[in-house]
């Protein structure tokens, strides 16, 4: 298959899905508020303002199965019917997302490329791009075609550390670096503005340090919010220009503790060991959730891991104007590892190695299925979980289990090479015929099916 009919069938399966869908269009500049709205979870939770949820991922029902297992790990984004996976070999995997076979591969290397460098973090996808992290004294972000592997650029100079996870809005790319958060260009990677906290002070006239702590930053409404040790900061999106800011009371004994969540005019963080809610126009705070773990910001709930009695803990919701506890699951099932909200269901990463989905509306547990990793990070998109951990697995009802997932190392044919790609691997049904993206099974996925075919034997012709 040529690359140019490689992505006229992405091209089209992608339009006949969306027409026969009825569901909103999102395209390439387009800024989904949540992980839904896309059709996919383009980042490590879900969307730009890092909330963790897909109001319009419908989830498996029961009875689930593990459709297939993928036998790397790491973390991922989900967009467009394909994997991206930031794995444990440290490189850039692209897996089909419907049976799990590879379509490509990439080791990164730098910007002289005369050296393999391993990716740090997560992936964000967007504009038709993986954006990537790397390792190393001097690491780099890096740009990839999503279709192919192949770099498209790469900002070498931005540091020694970076976060673990850039997000990407509209056409930027944010990531902290020597604890100074950037914009960059998403098309090109041209700085386009960066912060860094001054010195807070102290008392008795001194002051003290205050860099961006390495967790992502989180995008909504035009405003990035950026957490310090000690402060928590909101920026235009455009141009850098402080907007508000709050601080701890005590910087000796209070931190900011985690990587901020925004969506729905409210930005969560954790503060001072309590999740505090602000207005995220002003800055005023709302309320605070009794928990030091914020999970997931929904559309009408705040989710925090809670401390129960001894040492069992349980993801809870919260009401986000008042602070008080409005939901929680009907049975223990574990400690939670990871969490994910979609438009039914409350999906649950256990540390006891399995996943577990209970009901938004009375928490009453809907199925529970076992994987052979303890899932660090959960994703819920169309009628699939994805949970990754050791390993990738997919998870679905039961029936619509797809073949061919697993995938070994080729070190000798890919090791050494500038963006190693291993390209065009597809994943076929045994009658076939091509299968498509895991998007909610009716005549709008059939009718787009028709289409792929038609497409892929035009392509087997050439």
């Amino acid at each position: 298959m040529s690359e140019q009919t490689r992505r006229d069938v992405l091209r089209y399966a992608g339009l006949s899905v969306a027409s026969g869908m009825g569901a909103t269009t999102v395209t390439a500049d387009d800024e989904p508020t949540t992980a839904g709205d896309s059709g996919g979870w383009s980042s490590i939770r879900g969307d730009a303002g890092n909330t963790g949820f897909a109001p319009n991922a419908t989830g498996p029902a029961s009875p689930v199965a593990v459709a297939w297992e993928y036998d790397h790990g790491g973390s991922f984004a989900v967009v467009d019917g394909t994997v991206y996976l930031a794995a444990d070999d440290g490189r850039v995997h692209a897996i089909d997302a419907t049976g799990g076979s590879l379509e490509w591969e990439t080791a990164i290397t730098t910007a002289d490329r005369a050296k393999r460098v391993e990716v740090m973090g997560p992936p964000a996808v967007a504009h038709d791009t993986v954006y990537v992290t790397t390792r190393g004294r001097d690491p780099d972000l890096t740009a990839l075609d999503a279709a192919t592997g192949d770099r498209r650029w790469q900002a070498s100079d931005l540091g020694y550390e970076t976060n673990r996870a850039p997000v990407v809005a509209n056409d930027l790319v944010f990531v902290v670096a020597d604890k100074v958060l950037y914009a960059l260009d998403a098309h090109d990677g041209e700085r386009r503005w960066h912060f860094e906290p001054e010195p807070m002070p102290v008392g008795d006239g001194r002051t003290r340090g205050d860099a961006f702590q390495r967790e992502s930053v989180a995008v909504a409404d035009g405003t990035v919010f950026a957490a310090s040790n000690n402060r928590l900061f909101a920026l235009d999106a455009e141009t850098g220009a402080e907007r508000w800011r709050d601080g701890v009371d005590d910087w000796r004994s209070n931190t900011f503790s985690s990587h901020p969540v925004a969506a729905g005019g409210v930005v969560a963080v954790v503060k001072s060991d309590a999740v505090t809610i602000y207005d995220a126009e002003t800055g005023t705070e709302r309320s605070t959730v009794p928990s030091h773990s914020l999970a997931v910001l929904g559309d009408d709930r705040v989710y925090a891991v809670t401390d129960q009695e001894g040492d069992r803990t349980i993801v809870a919701g919260y009401d986000p104007e008042a602070g008080n506890r409005v939901w929680q699951p009907s049975d223990r099932a574990g400690s939670p590892a990871s969490t994910a909200v979609g438009g039914r269901s409350v999906y649950v990463g256990l540390e006891s190695s399995g996943v577990a989905a209970f009901g938004r509306t009375d928490g009453n547990r809907e199925w529970h299925v076992d994987v052979d990793a303890t899932p660090r990070q959960l994703a819920v998109v169309g009628d699939t979980v994805y949970a990754g951990g050791d390993a990738l697995f997919a998870i679905r009802t039961e029936g619509e289990r797809e073949g061919g997932g697993g995938h070994g190392d080729d070190e000798e044919a890919s090791a050494g090479d500038e963006n190693e790609t291993t390209s065009d691997v597809e994943s076929r049904s045994t009658d076939g015929t091509d299968d498509t993206p895991g998007f909610t099974a009716g005549a709008s996925v059939a009718g787009g099916a028709l289409v792929l075919e038609w497409l892929r034997r035009r392509a087997a012709d050439e």
